[in-house]
């Protein structure tokens, strides 16, 4: 490797806090990923302030909190003015999860560290790639390129490849999941060979996970237990992310009539459940192959739900009969929501 890079880290080093990197590769920065944690505390952003104006590119990687976050604050407040490249999904998701935040928090307090308009402004500045598109960069980027490859984990998730002149080669991935899933196809790493520079993460090095049949059937067996004794069920998940596979999971268990589960109410619950639940109608393109052929032969969309109600408050849920089972956003309010 001839040309200068180096790497900054403002989060997501030695812990687990959200990931925000700068990756200096001569005289072009890039900032990988924009995360906060829920608690928008902005003494975790201050180092990330100082460098706002150094930043000639944003590549983001997933669409929740975790990894762009702050880039509504970034640009609305900080003064954040540069490209920010996201695929199609991560764009149209990470919306609703800030949405869904932002609402989430205006309900129960005074929260003005940004607006809906600075989210808006924020992802107007998103230009939106497919995976494998490169993206050539200008200025004094020249003779670098970016392109988008599937890290699975998340609807659009990415795992980012930076190339310099044709032959200097870096991988940024983060939190990919080399398994194929429900609802999506597994990361492509294995097709990346001896890149110059790799930045990854060990969060989950040492998490052993169990087969996924048998995961369905503790969860459906926990579900039925408690439904049965008339006891309602909360399943704490993300806006827009996760939450994907565990709705096409529940709709079709509450579909098998072998279950037991029909007689019962489910529900999803947040801010943006029906804009969400759209656009995951919309983007069956990006998901795994299985998904694919069912929609194409058949044209059998797994998000179109039989048995998902969706909610955008309590006072919706709560006309639904029990006993139910709901699944709602991982956000601030969440304990101040004692349905069950």
């Amino acid at each position: 490797m001839t040309s200068i890079v180096k790497l900054q880290a403002f989060s997501g080093a030695h812990n687990e806090s959200p990931p925000c990197y700068m990756l200096q590769v001569d005289e072009f920065r890039f900032l990988l990923d924009c995360g906060w944690d829920e608690d928008f505390n902005l003494d975790f952003i201050k180092e990330l302030k100082r460098h706002t104006h150094q930043i000639d590119a944003v590549l983001l990687s997933y669409p929740d909190h975790i990894h762009l976050g702050a880039l509504p604050y970034m640009v609305g407040k900080a003064g954040m003015n540069c490209p920010i490249y996201a695929t199609i999904p991560v764009y149209k998701m990470g919306q609703m999860f800030m949405y869904d935040l932002y609402q989430s928090r205006h309900n129960t307090e005074d929260f003005e560290i940004f607006s809906l308009d600075d989210v808006d402004c924020a992802f107007d500045k998103i230009h939106q790639l497919k995976y494998s598109q490169t993206v050539h960069m200008k200025g004094k980027g020249h003779g670098l390129q970016i392109t988008p490859l599937p890290a699975g984990h998340m609807i659009g998730g990415t795992i980012w490849k930076i190339v310099k002149d044709g032959e200097e080669e870096i991988i940024y991935a983060a939190d990919y999941n080399h398994k194929k899933e429900r609802h999506l196809n597994g990361c492509v790493l294995e097709s990346i060979s001896r890149p110059s520079l790799m930045i990854t993460d060990a969060f989950n090095a040492t998490y052993i996970q169990s087969r996924r049949r048998t995961r369905d059937e503790q969860l459906m067996t926990t579900i039925l237990q408690t439904m049965r004794n008339d006891g309602n069920v909360l399943v704490a998940v993300d806006t827009a992310g996760r939450m994907l596979e565990l709705a096409q999971l529940l709709d079709q268990m509450w579909r098998t009539s072998e279950s037991g589960l029909s007689p019962y109410s489910l529900a999803l619950l947040n801010n943006v459940s029906f804009n969400v639940v759209e656009f995951a109608k919309s983007q069956v393109e990006w998901m795994s192959d299985k998904i694919m052929r069912a929609f194409e032969e058949n044209r059998n969309n797994p998000f179109h739900f039989k048995h998902v109600k969706l909610c955008h408050n309590l006072a919706e849920l709560s006309r639904i009969p029990e006993p139910k089972l709901g699944f709602k956003s991982v956000l601030p309010d969440i304990t101040r929501n004692t349905y069950i």
